[in-house]
């Protein structure tokens, strides 16, 4: 009965710590979009100043930039790390299945 009452216990506290990861996670991307805003801004400021360029436009075109080309980034890094794991794991377990037969 112990063992039963530890497992729900267990399974309380790792279901808390989910939640405040997906709090800090979005807390993060919130951060993460309000930075790539400014930077925008920035960008479009600077453009308009330089170049003449269309202040909105300008900075619709860079926050995206700014937003989207790190994000992809990270993604295509992710998944390549993902693809390495997996290769590496199936051929250690095909060199493994030769030496034993």
């Amino acid at each position: 009965m112990a063992s039963k009452e530890a497992h729900t216990e267990t399974r309380r506290m790792m279901e808390t710590a989910v939640r405040r990861l997906n709090v800090l996670e979005y807390l993060i991307l919130t951060m993460v979009m309000a930075l790539a805003l400014a930077a925008g801004a920035l960008t479009a400021w600077i453009l308009r100043s330089e170049m003449g360029a269309s202040f909105r436009i300008s900075w619709i075109v860079a926050s995206l930039l700014f937003f989207a080309v790190p994000g992809f980034l990270v993604l295509r890094r992710e998944r390549r790390s993902e693809v390495s794991h997996d290769t590496e794991g199936s051929e250690y377990g095909s060199a493994t299945k030769s030496d034993d037969g």
